[in-house]
């Protein structure tokens, strides 16, 4: 039996002993990953962050530059507290806005697919925008006070590519409160040709 993927390549499908098709044997993001379109990039030592929705920005910005021909599909967003206790009490989530032309590749996002190409982002860890970012979402508040046994200090969001970046515009970790030397942070993304 044969069957088309997305992208139109016929290839043999697999079915159960019943003839019901078998959906998957591996992880969900396997087959972007096998065709080399799944990035991720980190922080690669603690960084301040930015309060709240402000234009001059660190952190960690995954700007898709214009005229990329690509749309970033946000897979997913990983937090971790470097320090027993960050400096602020801050609201942690996700921003996403435009005007990222002062953007600069400072780090480089890694293809999951070793050997595979080169990803068209550019990741800034500081970088002034000239629209302010909007607020998409918040997933946790990080707490000043006494480090509680047993207590997170990070997480991960999996996003399942429910946030799509298109060239000139950006998504970052937004924090409503300045932390200094506190946060590392990941993204895991797949870029695709509209």
């Amino acid at each position: 039996m044969y069957a088309k993927d997305k992208d139109g390549t016929v290839r043999s499908a697999l079915v159960e002993s019943t003839g019901a098709p078998i959906a998957s044997q591996s992880g969900k993001y396997r087959a972007a990953t096998e065709a080399g379109r799944v990035f991720a990039v980190a922080n690669q030592a603690v960084v301040n962050i930015t309060a709240g929705l402000a234009a001059t920005y660190t952190g960690l910005a995954l700007c898709n530059p214009v005229g990329s021909g690509k749309n970033f599909a946000i897979l997913g967003l990983g937090v971790i507290a470097e320090i027993e206790v960050p400096t602020a009490l801050c609201v942690m989530g996700i921003m996403t806005g435009g005007g990222i032309g002062a953007a600069t590749s400072v780090i480089t996002g890694r293809n999951r697919l070793s050997g595979g190409p080169a990803s068209v982002a550019y990741v800034d860890s500081a970088v002034v925008f000239t629209e302010a970012p909007v607020l998409e979402q918040v997933f946790k508040t990080f707490h000043t006070g006494t480090v509680v046994e047993g207590e997170q200090d990070g997480f991960y969001v999996d996003l399942d590519g429910s946030i799509i970046i298109t060239p000139g515009f950006h998504v970052s970790p937004y924090a409503s409160a300045i932390n200094d030397a506190t946060f590392q942070f990941s993204w895991l993304w797949e870029e695709y040709t509209p």
